[in-house]
């Protein structure tokens, strides 16, 4: 053990990094949370490697995560495989108003080239609707709009005739550079380097500053190529490219005299689309190629680009020994191809050439000058030539202010945080907080400037999902995206009378232009995107987070918008005579696999609470308020099942599949939940819609689970469990980028091509962080002498039971001032951190919601069954308001959820999956005290989970909750006390802790640890153990794709692993109600549970394994890791997917 010396100082078994919490649990709902304001302190979380670490199993469990890495400390995303070019593997620039994908060799043009499918359907290669042409890796520049008189798919075709639909026009790829080899035919481009030419191959991302790098060793390494691709953050319509080839001299012939090369700046117009070319050519008086292009039938528009290079050769020890210009190349008077040439001799005294790039683009949507757009991007290009090595100064510069002190922190979970920043990343480098003119605003399409997925269309995606994404962080720039609702309101306002209705009515769709097209019908559609636009603006007024969102704000812009919507409303809903109620005919809510219904709960709430909304600001402003305004808000119809349960539309059945959540936006971001009457109702449907989710829904819908789950139960962590359903199906790598879906295979998703990059999926992710896992909302409340509206923030802090040390959010922006939110698991901390304005802070008061309190359904036809200080203020509801001051903050305790089966010791403890799930499904949703998440095995066959309960227990009894699906035989075996265990992993803990290289070399001592004491001949082990001791370790460690390959059936662990329970029978505990199928009956099942105990007299233990010590006590039957497998199911039916367990309980 002499390897213990290196260990300053030994922490006990489950002391740090185990996610054990030795805080007493509360025993009642009624929880005391009465907070305390302070003066301001610092807030550093503590960063536990070993939960940290684990949480690396997360990366493993992504889209292409094989050969990728992150490189943390530099915030850097990449890869190591030359991949053929498809959309998925691409990474991407962008500032905000130019943007471009790019290709495996860094630079340049190129069509997908495979897919990401199976099969060979070349319809897999194309991008969604509605034009369905090839994804490619191109340029784009904001704003810049085609209209094509038809598209290949639409929705409503007899809207041609009123006018041509938009779609996104891209622009020819500025980052075009490459060369050749002198009098051959090796070229250096997208469409002629292979695989087999390539070596030492690395691409990277950084999420720091938006830079993308790519290197390469070609033609049997004898050429060492990298590039460097930026668009500047700060002068926005400058991109600039970097060239470096050099000589690898060792692997050169050896009659190697030189290398010529021929380098091309190229602008090719069949590279762009949906345009038409206007001019190209080269001009010698300012040095460069330019190239003018007009989207489609779009002549008083125009973007033009101007690109200037030069050419720098180095010696041997890096000096300049030449610089060489570039020429029109001979072939330039080519149609559609502008191009200049430099040559130069690579030597062995000269082996390196640089060619840097710098490209000026300027659109007339754009426009900072009375020059002509040509003129602009040239003045742009020449200005900065040149200066490349200031420019990335100032480029790092410009991200260091856009992030500012914008921060997500979740210690115990590396893989949570790299989705937040990555998120907030794509987010940001897809707009921009300045040269937003007011007449147009800052269209954010749902794949923003790096491909044309629906058409770069905008929908209510900005609305929902970006701009309350970015409001906290950047909130000038949720702003400019609401000012393109702003800009376009003139045009709702002809829509709607084109129509015959009142107030303003926006189309679904949008781009360059807002009337109602065959894209985007104004009526017969999804009229909640007027109440998604409407709760937008009132919420950045709400936020106050810069100076000039005050009253005049909330009149000239966030008023006029929502006063519109109430009249439209008003107009368009239909009074009901029979019942007195008011309804909306022929509407489709978020859930578009329920097209053209009526009365659409989302949409029919969403009207109720706009008319308050409305309402209420009328007064404030003193405006003239529709009085009818209420009485439809009062009477408006939200359709119910016999059960309570919501139902997404008038006359929905039990038979549906929802494609994404709609009941659950009622509670977020509706926010409408207000007493316990509609908390009992919300708890009920957030069950119900829980498992009517479709698998391939798209990435925002468990976003809105998280933040439901989190304000409405009182029992188990799955808000958490929906978390991680919310990020890892959608995830791609290597660039940490969302797709639209959880399956991008054609084949297996219905035919169908998931938008890529999905920019939305991007905002669910920080909104299920932000204010799904704190109970954050923006909030007012209506003096009731005055009727003013006074702004509020709430916060509804709660234990965060799988997070250990919980998270924090830095450089929030509110009323002017500057929060950092912390929740650990004892408190959650509102510090005011800058800005000298007071606000008032409401925590609500949860005493009244039971989340047990469960309506069943039963044959009988009517029983419904029950389941087992003056700076503070208290509201009426039993809600507690706070005033915090600058220099102050609020201390709360967390609201601490109950474990949902009293001594759970499974619940929300570390769990892994051994065998694959269906896709959506995480491990955790088997152990989140929530009845209704569930994960369920891709193979009926066989299904195994390996569950960390963190300190070491003896299990003697338990039960597993099986939904409507049970298995037909279980069993549940555990790894048997072991201190030699424990030693390890105290020891592998300590030394990560203690290096102080970087995570790469702490984790390679760490391993190079086990590898010497697992061979080192110590009495305390042999053979026979020794691989399950270090397949476990490796799980800890992260490295959870090793785990997996050298346990693909779990053989090496029967030799240690004790089997408790053998191959139990399951016998269903309910019969199978066939009328909630034939009915259609829309009502909560009670779930099969299946329960068992443990006799340990009838347990096989085999007492002379010597890594165990202790055999021959009864301390082997504690356990720390338990094993739950799971065999076929009780139906014997066609359904390919396995059992479903909804929850493991394991008890003392």
């Amino acid at each position: 053990m002499a390897a213990l010396a290196i260990v300053p100082t030994l922490s006990k078994a489950g002391a740090t990094g185990t996610g054990i919490h030795n805080n007493t649990l509360p025993n009642s709902i009624v929880q005391d949370r009465t907070g305390t304001i302070q003066p301001a302190g610092e807030h550093e979380l503590d960063y536990q490697n070993d939960n940290r670490l684990s949480s690396q199993q997360f990366y493993e469990l992504l889209q292409d995560s094989k050969d990728t890495y992150y490189d943390e400390p530099n915030g850097l995303l990449g890869t190591t495989y030359f991949s053929p070019n498809v959309f998925s593997r691409q990474p991407y620039v962008a500032n905000g108003y130019i943007g471009s994908r790019i290709t495996n060799v860094g630079l340049g043009f190129a069509q997908d080239e495979i897919t990401v499918t199976k099969s060979n359907n070349t319809k897999a290669m194309t991008n969604n609707w509605p034009q369905f042409n090839k994804r490619f890796a191109g340029s784009f520049v904001a704003d810049f709009y085609a209209l094509e008189k038809h598209l290949t798919s639409n929705n409503f075709p007899e809207l041609d005739d009123r006018g041509y639909p938009n779609i996104i026009a891209s622009i020819p790829d500025w980052t075009d550079l490459q060369f050749r080899i002198a009098n051959t035919s090796h070229w250096y481009n997208a469409l002629n380097v292979t695989a087999d030419q390539v070596t030492n191959y690395s691409q990277n991302m950084s999420m720091n500053n938006g830079i993308v790098s790519t290197a390469m060793d070609w033609l049997d390494g004898q050429l060492h190529v990298a590039s460097q691709v930026v668009a500047h953050r700060d002068v926005y319509p400058l991109g600039f490219v970097s060239l470096e080839i050099s000589l690898n001299t060792e692997n050169l012939p050896a009659n190697f005299t030189s290398c010529p090369l021929e380098i091309y700046d190229i602008f090719n117009h069949s590279t762009s689309v949906r345009t038409f070319l206007q001019n190209s050519g080269y001009d010698a008086k300012n040095g460069g190629i330019f190239m003018v292009v007009q989207p489609d039938n779009v002549p008083y528009n125009n973007a033009a680009l101007f690109s200037t290079a030069d050419v720098e050769l180095q010696s041997n020890t890096g000096s300049a020994t030449g610089n060489y210009s570039f020429s029109a190349t001979p072939a330039n008077l080519t149609d559609g191809y502008a191009s200049q040439t430099a040559t130069v001799n690579l030597t062995k005294e000269n082996p390196i050439v640089i060619i840097r790039k710098y490209v000026g683009i300027m659109s007339t949507t754009y426009s900072l000058s009375n020059s002509s757009n040509l003129d602009t991007a040239a003045s742009f290009a020449n200005e900065y030539k040149g200066q490349y090595t200031e420019l990335l100064a100032s480029h790092e510069e410009a991200w260091d202010k856009v992030y500012g002190d914008s921060k997500i922190e979740i210690p115990s979970d590396s893989f949570l945080e790299l989705a937040a920043k990555s998120s907030l990343f794509h987010l940001l480098a897809n707009s921009r907080a300045h040269n937003v003119s007011q007449e147009r605003g800052m269209l954010m399409p749902v794949s923003g400037l790096s491909a044309d997925s629906y058409g770069g269309l905008v929908f209510w995606d900005a609305d929902m999902w970006v701009a309350p994404a970015l409001l906290p962080f950047a909130p000038e720039v949720a702003k400019n995206i609401n000012s393109y609702r702003n800009a376009t309101h003139h045009q709702a306002q002809l829509n709607a009378r084109s129509y015959g209705l009142s107030g303003a009515v926006y189309p679904w769709t949008s781009g360059g232009f807002s009337n109602c097209t065959s894209t985007g019908p104004c009526v017969d559609y999804e009229y909640h995107l007027n109440v998604d636009i409407a709760y937008s603006t009132l919420s950045i007024f709400l936020s106050g987070a810069t100076s000039d969102l005050n009253d005049d704000y909330l009149r000239y812009t966030t008023w006029p918008m929502v006063k519109d919507a109430a009249d439209f409303f008003t107009s368009f809903v239909k009074l009901n005579n029979q019942t007195g109620k008011y309804e909306t005919l022929n509407s489709t809510d978020p859930d578009e696999y329920a097209n053209h219904v009526d009365n659409g709960a989302y949409t029919n709430t969403g009207i109720k609470t706009l008319l308050k909304w409305a309402t209420d600001i009328g007064h404030h402003l003193k405006e003239p308020v529709d009085s009818k305004w209420m009485v439809i808000s009062n009477n408006m119809i939200i359709p119910r099942a016999e059960s309570n349960i919501t139902l997404e539309y008038t006359g929905m059945n039990s038979s549906v599949e929802i494609k994404q959540a709609d009941v659950t936006l009622l509670v977020y971001p509706l926010d409408t939940i207000d007493d316990p009457v509609s908390a009992a109702y919300a708890i009920n449907d957030l069950y119900y819609y829980s498992g009517k989710q479709a698998a391939s829904g798209p990435a925002m819908t468990y976003p809105v689970f998280v933040a439901a789950a989190q304000s409405l139960l009182n029992h188990g962590s799955s808000s958490q469990s929906y978390l991680y359903k919310a990020i890892i199906p959608y995830m791609r790598m290597p660039f940490a980028q969302i797709s639209e879906q959880s399956d991008d295979d054609y084949d297996t998703n219905g035919g169908l091509n998931p938008a890529f990059p999905f920019l939305t999926g991007n905002g669910g992710v920080l909104e299920s962080i932000i204010y799904g896992l704190t109970g954050i909302r923006y909030g007012y409340e209506v003096n009731n002498s005055t009727r003013a509206m006074d702004r509020i923030l709430k916060f509804d802090p709660t234990e965060l039971s799988a997070l250990p040390d919980g998270l924090a959010i830095r450089g929030f922006h509110y009323m002017e001032n500057v929060l950092d939110f912390i929740i650990n698991d004892t408190n959650g901390t509102i510090f005011h951190k800058s800005g000298n304005k007071s606000i008032t802070v409401r925590v609500p008061n949860r005493n009244d919601y039971d989340d047990t309190k469960v309506h069943f359904y039963t044959p009988s036809n009517n029983t419904l069954q029950r389941r087992s200080s003056s700076q503070i203020r208290v509201g009426a509801d039993g809600s507690i308001y706070y005033t915090i001051h600058p220099g102050q903050e609020l201390v709360i305790p967390v609201y601490k959820p109950l474990l949902a089966v009293e001594g759970n010791l499974a619940e929300h403890r570390q769990i892994t999956n051994l065998t694959n799930g269906v896709a959506g499904d995480v491990g955790l949703s088997a152990i989140d005290g929530n009845n209704y998440t569930h994960w369920q095995p891709i193979d009926k066959n066989t299904a195994k989970l390996l569950i960390d309960l963190g300190s070491e227990q003896q299990i003697n009894k338990g039960s597993i909750n099986w939904g409507s699906r049970p298995a037909k035989n279980y069993s549940i075996s555990i790894l048997p006390h072991s201190e030699l265990l424990e030693t390890l992993f105290t020891n592998v803990t300590s030394i990560l802790e203690n290096n102080n290289g970087t995570t790469e070399e702490g984790m390679t001592d760490a391993l190079a640890y086990l590898e010497h004491y697992m061979s080192s001949g110590n009495s305390s082990t042999n053979g026979t153990c020794s691989s399950d001791i270090t397949d476990i370790l490796k799980w800890k460690l992260g490295s959870f794709n090793g785990m997996i390959q050298s346990l693909p059936d779990l053989e090496p662990l029967h030799e240690t692993f004790i089997t408790i329970v053998d191959n139990q029978k399951v016998v269903p505990s309910l019969p199978y109600y066939s009328e909630v199928d034939t009915e259609g009956i829309v009502a909560l099942l009670p779930g099969n549970i299946t329960e068992f105990n443990v006799d340990y007299s009838n347990v096989k233990y085999n007492t002379s394994l010597s890594c165990l010590p202790g055999a021959e006590s009864n301390d082997w039957k504690k356990a720390r890791y338990v094993i739950v497998s799971v065999q076929g199911t009780f139906d014997n039916d066609t359904y390919p997917y396995g059992a479903t367990l909804n929850e493991i309980v394991l008890q003392n």
